[in-house]
């Protein structure tokens, strides 16, 4: 057993107990996340007290991996406001609440999928700022490709053979209605 185990361990049982247990959560699988992350190397002793106290959010991740929707209603509670305040700092708009949806679902499809979603999560860093990372990355990837798809339309746009002079056609039925 690593030296970081017995700390997590006491913490997860004293801290996390019961939460752990309404999300379906064992000791094991925590850390087996956290296993995961350094298979071969140890944590520092500043590293090792960081993940025992992110034990609940440890717990509350590990839930939504083993897709308990408990876990994901909790995660959404605990950090939509957080990630909207964060947003509207970082990048005020309109539509900050839809792209916050997007984010969420699109975490939970990749945490699914086993891609690049809540397992990657390093108990080491705070999960508020590692989720509003993403958010950001996530924000940041949509409005340049859309830059990019916008600069393609307007491209288009300009090889399009286009006449000065308006013209109309006449329209038959107006004569016949009237």
């Amino acid at each position: 057993m690593k030296r970081w185990e017995t700390p997590l361990r006491r913490a997860f049982f004293s801290d996390a107990g019961r939460f752990s247990a309404s999300m379906g959560v064992s000791i094991d699988a925590c850390v087996a996340h956290v296993r995961a992350l350094q298979p071969d190397a140890g944590y520092s002793v500043f590293e090792a007290d960081t993940i025992r106290n992110s034990v609940l959010d440890l717990v509350l991740v590990i839930g939504c991996v083993q897709a308990a929707p408990q876990a994901w209603s909790e995660l959404r509670l605990q950090h939509t406001w957080r990630l909207r305040e964060a947003l509207n700092t970082w990048s005020p708009s309109r539509d900050g609440g839809l792209q916050i949806e997007r984010f969420w679902s699109d975490l939970e499809s990749a945490t699914e999928r086993g891609e690049l979603g809540l397992q990657s999560w390093d108990p080491r860093r705070p999960l508020s700022r590692w989720l509003a990372n993403l958010l950001f990355g996530q924000v940041q990837y949509t409005r340049e490709t859309s830059s990019e798809r916008r600069g393609a339309h307007e491209r288009a746009l300009e090889s399009l053979d286009i006449v000065e002079e308006p013209r109309t056609l006449r329209f038959p039925l107006i004569a016949a209605v009237q």
